[in-house]
């Protein structure tokens, strides 16, 4: 990072008010507050926010005092796995409610970074894994606390240590994973047009993989197969709070069971492939336990009115196949178009 000062506007505009000194633009906060629609899909409820319809202000938290966005509706404890898609951009009058819920260090590292849209994302982020995080413990967001590993794997501590949970960013998208029965690992990350695929696949990955992404057809499909084992390599050391560096020799090549190896000798993850948006990859780990089955939904923290049809797991036609149906990311599907069960169907 260069000596130079820090440019004015940079930083995050949604932390004006932070204890660290910055240079911020003004944000105003909407009055209102947030109008919530609530739809129900496959008996899940879908919570999205609907700025344009405030309705007076909420009260504020009695813990910190600030007025944050109301927590989303979570329909009870994760029976397998919860996967939350969290939109980071068109989403700029979120920034000030869901600031207030970052503590101390998150407002510092926010601070830190340079590049205001790098830095706004990372507020919207944290500020949505709480909101979520606080609905299922039925806390305040500003009050969820947690700690992290020795390769940065977050945990929390004392009664809530069975909650297991896992935050994956990559450019304008984010996802969240929450799970009550083993530790958990979710990774979304952008196919870069620029990565020379087999190169890299030759050099770190185990032959098998490396031959498959060589015999792609093209140089965006080696691509994406490239970025896609790194996705799975990726959650399955993020499920077991290692690092990336000891997972390259995982043998990934189809997802499923995968044992550990190396460094991670003794290890067994269920891994499951998710669509994701178009130029993107994105995967599920569970450590050492079966998935029984995977709720996903979306964060509703931007402006746009309620758009449930945007994120929603297809109904199931019995309680025995809701317990162990593979559910797939789907972004853009319309309301009138069937749910397919794609890649997570193993």
């Amino acid at each position: 990072m260069s000596g130079r000062p820090p440019e004015p506007g940079r930083r995050s505009a949604a932390l004006a008010g932070s204890t660290a000194t910055v240079t911020t633009r003004a944000v105003r906060v909407p009055v209102g507050a947030d109008d919530v629609a609530v739809s129900t899909a496959a008996g899940l409820a879908v919570r999205t926010v609907d700025r344009a319809k405030a309705r007076g202000a909420p009260p504020p938290c009695p813990a910190c005092g600030s007025v944050h966005p109301p927590p989303p509706a979570v329909p009870g404890p994760p029976p397998g796995a919860d996967v939350w898609r969290i939109g980071l951009d068109g989403a700029a009058d979120a920034l000030g409610p869901v600031a207030s819920l970052l503590d101390i260090r998150e407002r510092e590292r926010a601070a830190r970074i340079r590049d205001r849209l790098s830095a706004d994302r990372y507020v919207l982020t944290h500020g949505a894994v709480r909101t979520i995080l606080g609905g299922y413990l039925r806390i305040a967001g500003c009050t969820v606390h947690w700690s992290a590993g020795r390769h940065g794997k977050p945990e929390f501590d004392g009664p809530l240590s069975h909650w297991q949970w896992s935050l994956s960013r990559s450019a304008e998208h984010a996802l969240l994973a929450v799970c009550l029965s083993a530790p958990v690992g979710v990774d979304i990350e952008r196919v870069d047009e620029r990565t020379p695929a087999v190169a890299l696949a030759a050099r770190f990955l185990p032959l098998d993989e490396a031959a498959s992404v060589a015999a792609q057809k093209t140089p965006h499909a080696a691509r994406v197969a490239y970025h896609r084992l790194l996705s799975r390599k990726e959650a399955c050391v993020k499920a077991s709070g290692g690092r990336l560096l000891d997972g390259l020799r995982l043998n990934v090549l189809t997802p499923g069971t995968v044992h550990g190896t190396g460094a991670m000798a003794g290890h067994r993850w269920q891994l499951r492939d998710l669509s994701a948006p178009p130029g993107f990859v994105a995967t599920l780990a569970v450590l050492d336990d079966e998935v029984r089955g995977v709720r996903l939904f979306d964060w509703g923290g931007r402006a746009t009115g309620p758009e449930p049809a945007n994120f929603r797991p297809p109904a199931p036609s019995s309680a025995a196949d809701q317990a162990s149906c593979s559910l797939t990311f789907e972004f853009q599907r319309s309301l009138a178009e069937p749910w397919p069960r794609g890649e997570c169907s193993r």
